[in-house]
């Protein structure tokens, strides 16, 4: 048998990176040493570090496997180009990693943002916290994106995820969607969304503009489609498209449902400032009407009482001028569960000081007076 060289065998401990500090106990046993790359103690011995050739520092071993994990995990740039263009956004660097931001630019809404990779990639979050809703942008850019998304704001900005009453501008037609869906959608109206000629959609714009369709859809938006007119119960034909654009009900001089020209009346002009809308009315004395238009909403900005016939034509002067102007309707059918929507502008086209001069011209015309 072969004599064992203690020193030899502290030199080839040396000679695999650790310096013996003591003498050699056995191929078996522990040997205390110090790490010559780290400076670590160790007690590794002559057997696993020698003859089978393992790291000599456990420390050392150990930042090497998180090393090559993490190498493993590495995200390659151009992998990480192509996943993050998948979520919607254009790099305006070069990748910089997981675990820092990445600057990008939406492809949405077009504005520079800060990027987590591993939020967007692995969580699957919204890469934009502009379109998320997350972060609020100012009043006046809300205003002027809605605007490049085809929809007129009615009433004020109320954050990106709540409905925002606007009008789209190519139908006219007055919707509720949030500022995030609008930038998503193909389609932000949800009637322009719709094919016009869609029975189920045609029935509905009927209805939305206070007629009841008598026959079915006639297929042609151009046909005349027999109707009754709900606030007076009386027959018309209007075609859809003249409909669709928001002209309004036809029979605007007849009698009012439940309206008496032979007793007193008032002329009365309400806001309501959710809608973004403002009416004109009238209703006999003693009448509950306006009550039940505060009851949803509304405000009562002034009345007038008049003998009944003078009342019905100082309304019908207002509404004559509204559409002369064509003034798209304020509020729809779902708006006013009481009734009334037929008779309604929106603030955005009328302003409060505009309705106030509507209602006192049409007073001063049929009755001689001022309103006050």
């Amino acid at each position: 048998m072969a004599q064992i060289d203690p020193i030899a065998r502290a030199q080839a401990m040396r000679d695999r990176g650790t310096d013996p500090q003591v003498p050699y106990p056995g191929a078996d046993k522990p040997w205390p040493g110090i790490c010559q790359t780290c400076k670590q103690k160790t007690r590794s011995s002559y057997t696993s570090v020698v003859t089978r050739k393992q790291g000599a520092c456990f420390h050392c071993g150990q930042r090497k496997s998180s090393a090559k994990a993490a190498e493993k995990r590495r995200v390659k740039p151009e992998t990480a180009v192509a996943r993050i263009r998948k979520a919607g956004v254009e790099p305006l660097e070069d990748f910089p990693g997981t675990q820092v931001t990445w600057r990008c630019r939406c492809n949405t809404c077009h504005r520079e943002i800060d990027v987590y990779y591993s939020s967007v990639v692995y969580s699957n979050n919204g890469a934009c916290y502009y379109c998320s809703g997350t972060m609020r942008i100012s009043d006046e850019e809300a205003y002027a994106e809605m605007l490049s998304l085809g929809l007129e704001p009615l009433v004020p900005y109320p954050g990106s995820n709540a409905a925002w009453r606007s009008r789209c501008q190519r139908c006219k037609r007055i919707v509720d969607p949030t500022l995030c869906n609008a930038r998503k959608t193909v389609h932000k109206c949800r009637f322009c969304a719709k094919v016009a000629t869609d029975p189920e959609t045609a029935f509905e714009v009927m209805e939305n503009a206070g007629l009841r369709p008598l026959v079915p859809f006639p297929l042609s938006v151009k046909l005349p489609w027999p109707a009754q007119h709900v606030a007076c119960g009386k027959r018309v034909a209007p075609t859809l498209d003249k409909v669709t654009q928001q002209k309004r009900a036809p029979c605007r001089h007849c009698a009012k449902y439940g309206f008496q020209p032979n007793r007193p009346g008032y002329l009365y002009l309400l806001v309501n400032r959710a809608l973004g809308a403002g009416k004109i009315g009238i209703c006999n004395e003693g009448s509950s009407r306006i009550g039940d238009h505060e009851r949803n909403g509304w405000s009562l900005i002034a009345k007038r009482l008049l003998p009944g016939h003078l009342a019905l034509e100082a309304e019908s002067r207002v509404l004559d001028h509204w559409a002369l102007l064509n003034l798209p309707l304020g509020a729809g059918r779902s708006d006013m569960p009481q009734g009334g929507w037929t008779e309604t502008v929106a603030l955005i086209d009328r302003n409060l000081d505009c309705l106030h001069a509507d209602y006192s011209e049409a007073l001063e015309v049929v009755a001689g007076v001022r309103s006050v």
